[in-house]
């Protein structure tokens, strides 16, 4: 997907939030002085051919390097992923107790994505997740993703999962168990950051909360997204192996899977829609959950 008019003052919005949740006293003239670099890079990039996640890795590498931290969401993920913790047996126990445990699990998986600090959607994902209704998602393709993962388990085919955030992480720990319940046989690769990058899941949030211990946990990319010419040689090999299902989550890597044919795999889109822009493209509201699988040209 290329940049879209709705992404630019969103990404201007990102700098002014990122340095008031990190450092609340942050000078007016540092904040300036970073949008105003974001400007000029801006007028140097092909806007037509870079998605808004790459031009967000740049922007939070900046910030990162006037703040001279490697990882400055480090302590709001560590919060989030022990916060998710603290309910990992409550929500195990919904899931295992509902009439459909694996589209419970999904939904979970999805509400987890409300845990995003780039966009202004308010964070409360405990409260989403003990209200939750099947009514809530507007787009469901459950019933193509059920049949997919049957066919794929049965054919020796694998499932890639694409994490997104910290915290959310966890749920998508839930639904990785629940998966391998019904399809202990399956190969199941999960795919995170290959560094630290705004709140998004790295291999240390993987590790802290076990997730290394029941499924295989590979490095994608640098950027909250997809970015295949900085992407690890391990994650391309099975990007592009035969014979799969990629389970797309958030927005980041939606948006720069859209649009991409990638041959030989089936691919879902699970997020929550957090923007103007996901409220074009899906025709849904913000806030309202989406399960997708991708059609030519999406």
């Amino acid at each position: 997907m290329k940049l879209e008019p709705e992404c630019i003052g969103c990404l201007f919005n990102q700098i002014l939030k990122a340095f008031s949740m990190i450092k609340p006293d942050i000078s007016r003239e540092t904040v300036i002085s970073a949008q105003k670099r974001l400007m000029e890079y801006l007028i140097k990039v092909d806007v037509n051919k870079t998605p808004a996640p790459i031009l967000g890795a740049f922007t939070y590498n900046m910030i990162a390097e006037m703040l001279g931290l490697e990882d400055p969401y480090k302590n709001l993920k560590d919060k989030y992923n022990k916060l998710a913790l603290e309910y990992h047996d409550e929500i195990e126990a919904i899931i295992k107790n509902s009439k459909d445990p694996l589209f419970e699990a999904i939904a979970v998986a999805a509400l987890g994505n409300t845990i995003d600090f780039a966009t202004q959607h308010e964070i409360a994902f405990i409260n989403d997740i003990k209200n939750f209704s099947s009514k809530d998602f507007k787009i469901n393709d459950y019933n193509e993703f059920r049949a997919s993962i049957k066919r794929i388990n049965e054919n020796n085919g694998q499932l890639l999962i694409l994490a997104d955030n910290s915290g959310e992480i966890v749920f998508d720990k839930l639904l990785v168990e629940t998966i391998k319940n019904f399809y202990p046989d399956l190969e199941i690769i999960v795919a995170v950051r290959s560094k630290p990058i705004i709140n998004d899941a790295t291999i240390e949030d993987a590790q802290s909360i076990g997730l290394t211990d029941i499924v295989q946990v590979i490095e994608s990319c640098p950027v909250p997204g997809i970015d295949l010419t900085n992407a690890t040689e391990e994650f391309k090999k099975y990007f592009y192996e035969k014979n799969g299902i990629i389970l797309s989550k958030g927005q980041g890597n939606f948006e720069t899977l859209y649009g991409m044919e990638i041959p030989n795999k089936e691919i879902y889109y699970l997020l929550k829609a957090k923007c103007v822009l996901m409220e074009r493209i899906f025709k849904v509201n913000i806030g309202d959950l989406i399960f997708k699988k991708k059609t030519t040209g999406f």
